[in-house]
């Protein structure tokens, strides 16, 4: 069983921790406690309410026994700069991040991170559905 931390908790974290807690130990760190609440009984994890700017909040949520690190907030540059320290702190290989600006793509990237981006995923899929 793998050790996951999601950090972001809106509808896309949700369905991931719902779905990965079925057979993984999942983590999902929230600054919103309403959407932590929103996880419904099918979510087999734990939640973590706080920043995850703080490393206390991160190490709470056991960040140094993850083998993957989701980062799904809607704050591109949060989840660069949480990447970061995810993957140079704690040497976390498996970070995934998201990224909703197209022209940060690039740069993020560059930085040894598994970046995705919405606009990207849907014009694959759209374009797969011609074949």
């Amino acid at each position: 069983m793998k050790y996951i931390v999601i950090v972001g908790c809106g509808q896309i974290g949700k369905e991931l921790a719902r779905d990965l807690s079925i057979t993984e130990n999942v983590v999902v760190i929230d600054k919103d406690l309403k959407s932590l609440d929103e996880l419904t009984e099918s979510f087999n994890g734990k939640k973590v309410w706080g920043n995850a700017l703080d490393t206390n909040v991160l190490e709470s949520a056991g960040i140094k026994d993850a083998q993957a690190v989701y980062l799904l907030t809607n704050n591109d540059n949060l989840n660069l700069v949480v990447g970061k320290v995810v993957k140079r702190k704690y040497g976390i290989q498996k970070v995934i991040l998201q990224v909703n600006d197209i022209a940060k793509k690039k740069i993020f990237s560059e930085r040894g991170i598994m970046i995705i981006n919405r606009t990207y995923l849907i014009s694959d899929i759209l374009k797969k559905c011609l074949s």
